[in-house]
């Protein structure tokens, strides 16, 4: 009698299987953390637009208030100095920076230990920065003088005015939240003397 053979599918093997389970695990979890820097990007991103919105927002009413051509040489020489040393002069004429101590100023430091230093933002850098913002738009000349735009609640900034000469720098950062303020892009416009240097 003659013997059949049997006719065998061929199927996958174990080891197969392992090996295509292993490459989609691989697969998903690099789909899982590129979906989480693409969402931590583009909050990033977001906020970035808008921290150039409100320094554009901020910056501008001084700039215009800078700028103009009735400015006095006397009143742009005064910008940057704190109010405790402007009546004194006691630093050269050619410089000044508000607050004092620069972004400084909006730190503080928690612990020291060794070189390692840590800090925290100081409790109300808006007041701060409003502060060094009114103090530069108080020296400017009618009727150039802006009003100060209202920034969400919702948002820390910071402003350092310098002043070098005949140039001013306005430095800006904004941020969500407040220990996130120091770490946010700087957006900085300058300025050059255009008023009379005779008075």
């Amino acid at each position: 009698m003659p013997t059949r053979r049997r006719a065998y599918r061929r199927g996958f093997t174990l080891l197969e299987v392992n090996l295509a389970l292993f490459i989609m695990t691989t697969g998903v979890l690099t789909l899982c953390a590129l979906y989480s820097l693409g969402f931590r990007e583009n909050r990033q991103s977001v906020e970035d637009v808008t921290g150039v919105a409100w320094a554009e927002a901020y910056l501008s009413p001084l700039v215009q208030g800078l700028s103009a051509t009735n400015m006095p040489w006397s009143a742009w020489t005064q910008i940057g100095d704190p109010p405790s040393t402007s009546a004194t002069k006691s630093r050269n004429v050619a410089d000044g920076v508000w607050p004092s101590d620069g972004w400084s100023a909006y730190v503080q430091p928690l612990s020291s230990s060794g070189t390692d230093i840590r800090y925290r933002v100081v409790g109300s850098p808006r007041s701060l920065a409003d502060s060094a913002w009114n103090g530069v738009n108080g020296k400017t000349q009618a009727p150039y003088r802006g009003s100060k735009p209202s920034v969400p609640t919702d948002f820390e900034y910071a402003l350092v005015v310098t002043r070098r000469g005949t140039i001013i720098q306005l430095a800006f950062r904004s941020a969500r939240r407040r220990e996130t303020l120091m770490t946010q892009p700087t957006y900085v416009t300058e300025v050059r003397f255009c008023g009379n240097p005779d008075k």
